[in-house]
């Protein structure tokens, strides 16, 4: 194994701190690394539930070298990759070989018969940061003994090489912390002045604002588990679903609130959907992206208490419909009210006269109850 010389480490030095500077830039490092070991030298990032951010040297290479791991054992049936992610220690140095991985307790010590070869063996260490991040990285090598392996020269060498990248992630991570702070205090000055949530990719919270969580919870939108929204409504799926780069599930099918259809009007919408709380009141729910890091799209849930629907609503049912300007705005003060008693007392009428006009509007809409009106109304407001 050859040891790394003063000036292959200032210039893998040199690299890492005037090239690595985004998270696309690591895979000419790593050739050059792979080139001074004779080795294949792998380091990727994973979240803690092991799925690949892609981040640094794409997902093929991640994949790749998390089917290595994956491969070898630890003990009771974990695999390398899992105590790498879950049980590693970051200062720790470790060895795969024959297909298990060991910690290596000190230099030159080998964990095998010295005389013994493998088809593949590695030297490998950790960092994790407070995101719940980790990356590994490792040194492959075909046909070395583990004595080769676990040299006190290659540990070395390969302890070098970690501290570069280690270094280098780490001010990447502080980077990458300060710019999302900074789009999650844009997204909240430019859109909320109301109970809201931002999510990235896998669902994962990123930040909340007025309670945003808690309300979601208590429309039986959505729940929190192990930092991560649970969705269960339909139509917020749904919406998530469609969008771009959307939010994907990571669990399939997400469950519906067992009473959600009994206790709300819901009407799916382009940018969100209506439903009502527990009191009757009613609570329009938006998404839109959050504009930044197309790498790691974001989403922005906001519930609107109450919601308000645009007066547009009624010119549509006018021009597209036919209902007259009392009737309109009676449909629009409707799906506002949510009962017919707020209704009549909102607009200043008898329930005579507000039956009257529910049965001219029905015969013109084609709907064919209160709820099917208001749910034509959410629909609507939808569209302007």
């Amino acid at each position: 194994m050859p040891n790394l010389r003063k000036d292959a480490e200032l210039d893998l030095l040199e690299d890492a701190l005037g090239k690595i500077t985004t998270h696309t830039d690591w895979l000419p490092f790593l050739d050059k690394v792979s080139g001074l070991f004779d080795c294949y030298a792998y380091a990727a990032e994973y979240l803690d539930d092991g799925f690949a951010t892609g981040r640094f040297t794409g997902p093929a290479h991640a994949e790749a070298f998390r089917d290595f791991l994956s491969s070898a054992s630890y003990h009771a049936g974990v695999t390398a990759f899992k105590y790498l992610l879950e049980l590693a220690e970051p200062d720790a140095v470790y060895v795969v070989h024959q297909g298990h991985i060991s910690k290596l307790d000190a230099p030159g010590i080998s964990l095998t018969s010295g005389n013994e070869v493998s088809s593949q063996s590695a030297i490998i260490s950790i960092t994790r940061n407070s995101s719940g991040l980790t990356m590994i990285f490792g040194l492959l090598f075909d046909d070395a003994s583990p004595v080769e392996t676990a040299s006190a020269e290659t540990v070395l060498a390969f302890s070098k090489v970690a501290k570069i990248l280690e270094t280098c992630f780490g001010a990447i991570t502080n980077i990458d912390m300060l710019k999302r702070q900074s789009r999650i205090q844009r997204a909240f000055a430019n859109h909320c002045a109301v109970p809201s949530v931002i999510i990235n990719r896998q669902r994962r919270v990123m930040a909340e604002h007025e309670n945003g969580l808690s309300v979601l919870a208590d429309l039986d939108v959505g729940l929190v588990a192990g930092g991560k929204l649970q969705i269960r409504n339909r139509e917020l799926e749904m919406l998530l679903s469609d969008m771009p780069s959307a939010p994907s599930s990571a669990k399939a099918p997400h469950k519906t609130g067992q009473n959600q259809d009994a206790k709300s009007d819901s009407s799916l919408s382009r940018s969100g959907f209506c439903l009502r709380d527990r009191s009757g009141n009613l609570n329009r729910v938006t998404i839109e992206a959050v504009s930044g890091d197309t790498h790691d799209p974001w989403v922005l849930l906001r519930v609107c208490q109450p919601a308000n629907i645009p007066e547009a609503v009624e010119t549509i049912l006018q021009e597209e419909l036919g209902l007259s300007l009392s009737e309109a705005h009676l449909a629009r003060s409707l799906a506002e009210t949510g009962s017919v008693s707020a209704t009549t007392d909102l607009l200043n009428i008898t329930r005579n006269t507000m039956k009257t006009h529910l049965r001219r509007i029905f015969d013109k809409t084609a709907v064919r109850t209160q709820l099917e009106l208001v749910q034509l109304v959410y629909r609507l407001s939808g569209l302007v």
